[in-house]
């Protein structure tokens, strides 16, 4: 055979092959009207309208019923071409890559923990560590009565061996970030790649999932406990994927066997408010592979603060919600109460034109205020526009900052040794900046390492900022800011100004940290300490 005919015939196959990537066309999930999936738009506005009242924050919400999104909305300024942290919403993408790895004949779900790890194996193994199976691990089952320390540089895999089970693992479930850590680095041993590299081609190319990134540990694995950041709609797709037992557009990306078995109870579970009746406590319903089981007979990803996908199989429905919930079982009530009864049947209800308008010009103009209304200006703007504020020595590196004021917004730049930062600040409004600033007053971090959807290294990437700006009076500026994409709450900076003899002088005050650490290997933002200073 002609040798050029059987090299293009092995490339063929090669390209077939699991680990080759897919090209996919497949920007955007189809959308449909409510009613013609059965859902009642009116209900969908309820939802929302509650949210208002409800005391939780949302981001971003994105329903899908029969496979077609019938509503969504980003509360501004988090938006959908803006990822979110996914906190332990994470472990789930690290449990399908160990069902991945088990239907590649990779390793077993029986396999022994310690078997993967021989240059980690400590000189001592407690007997129930040589018992620990993967299945263990899954099932959040290792017997362990507390998480292992883990030090930033240390070695995650042996401190988690090191750590004694107290109980038979398999028997007494206890929420353990470690143990997800180290199906992350099964998946590794076992694959010569990430676990992020290793879904990419797999699952995250073929749903269509773009521009995401996941923490790395200084050991170089993917922390698969935390760390994974997606778009609301990269969310739904993998709710939708677990639906349809794992078959997207025809192809049969995960086994449904796994899927089934990986979305089954497995352990009773605790957690959430235990003084409530266990019928309204979506934290005792079972846990899973990495997922935990809802009522209603769902299943859910679920991440800190209200990092949500439900999959609902019973109403054919996938509801992904991400936020800043300081009480996440009120968000799942708000869907229960709410989105749940919208939906009327399993087939098209009767179009409503006035209702549908009513919802989209709703989640088309979702907002989280920037802070309580301020005065638009004060006559020391113009005083002191453009100036150079010279700082006393203080913690956070800051040797000058240069407010502009425009018609419209503020440009805060800070002066340091290392250079010059910008954010620009909305008057009472969101504005937005490309910086590399993940605080309003905190030195640029040292970027943790990623992986990321790109084939060299971004060395130091831009990071998204939403600011804005109000005077509470004539002679105090509140700046408040939220890095989208790092972190889900809010910072916010008082600066105090006072005139005497002609010469105006500053303090500077953080009021907050911003909520919601990374979860990645960089330093946390320094502790809140006043600034002073002069305009010269």
């Amino acid at each position: 055979m002609n040798k050029i005919i059987v090299v293009n015939l092995l490339a063929i196959l090669l390209c077939l092959l699991p680990s080759c990537e897919p090209v996919e066309n497949n920007p955007e999930l189809a959308r449909a009207t409510p009613e013609s999936q059965g859902v009642s738009s009116a209900g969908i506005t309820g939802f929302l309208n509650a949210v208002d009242t409800s005391g939780v924050e949302l981001h971003s919400f994105m329903f899908i019923r029969h496979g077609k999104v019938i509503a969504e909305g980003w509360w501004e300024p988090y938006s959908a071409g803006s990822k979110h942290i996914m906190y332990s919403a994470s472990k789930t993408f690290a449990a399908t890559g160990i069902g991945l790895a088990v239907s590649e004949n990779r390793l077993k779900p029986d396999d022994k923990v310690v078997s993967f790890f021989p240059a980690s194996v400590p000189d001592t193994l407690h007997e129930y560590m040589k018992e620990m199976t993967v299945r263990d691990l899954l099932m959040m089952a290792t017997g362990q009565d507390a998480e292992p320390r883990r030090g930033p540089n240390d070695d995650w895999i042996r401190a988690f061996l090191m750590k004694d089970p107290v109980d038979e693992p398999g028997t007494v479930f206890r929420y353990n970030n470690t143990a997800t850590f180290m199906l992350s680095a099964i998946v590794q041993q076992v694959t010569g790649e990430t676990l992020y590299n290793y879904l990419r081609p797999r699952i995250f190319l073929p749903l269509g999932m773009r521009n995401i990134d996941w923490d790395l540990s200084s050991q170089g694995i993917n922390l698969g406990m935390i760390g994974l950041r997606l778009h609301t709609e990269d969310m739904a797709r993998f709710g939708q994927l677990l639906l349809q037992k794992g078959n997207w557009n025809g192809r049969q990306l995960i086994p449904e066997t796994w899927v089934v078995e990986a979305t089954t109870k497995h352990i009773d579970s605790h957690g959430g408010n235990e003084k409530m009746p266990p019928e309204t406590n979506d934290w005792v319903q079972g846990y899973c592979y990495q997922m935990w089981r809802c009522r209603n007979n769902g299943v859910r990803l679920d991440g800190l603060a209200g990092q949500f996908v439900l999959i609902l199989p019973d109403h054919d429905a996938v509801i992904a919600l991400t936020a800043n919930a300081r009480d996440t079982q009120k968000e799942l009530d708000l869907v229960w109460e709410y989105l749940l009864p919208a939906i009327k049947g399993a087939s098209a209800i009767a179009e409503d034109p006035d209702a549908y308008k009513a919802m989209t010009e709703k989640t088309s103009s979702l907002k989280i205020q920037p802070s309580q209304v301020k005065l638009s200006g004060s006559p020391l703007a113009e005083q002191i526009s453009g100036k150079s504020i010279v700082m006393e020595e203080n913690n956070y590196g800051i040797q000058e900052m240069v407010l502009t004021f425009g018609s419209d917004h503020c440009l805060i730049t800070y002066k340091r040794e290392s250079g010059s930062q910008s954010i620009k600040a909305g008057n009472n409004s969101w504005s937005y900046s490309d910086t590399w600033l993940t605080s309003l007053l905190s030195a640029p971090r040292t970027p943790s390492p990623k992986s990321r959807d790109a084939n060299y290294s971004i060395l130091q990437p831009v990071i998204r900022a939403a600011a804005s700006y109000g005077w509470t009076d004539d002679k105090t500026l509140e700046l408040t800011a939220r890095f989208v994409e790092e972190s889900i709450g809010s910072e916010s900076v008082i600066l105090r100004f006072d005139e005497k003899a002609g010469v105006i002088s500053v303090t500077a005050e953080r009021r907050s940290q911003g909520a919601g650490a990374t979860g990645g290997m960089g330093p946390r933002g320094i502790a809140p300490a006043p600034m002073k200073g002069r305009v010269r």
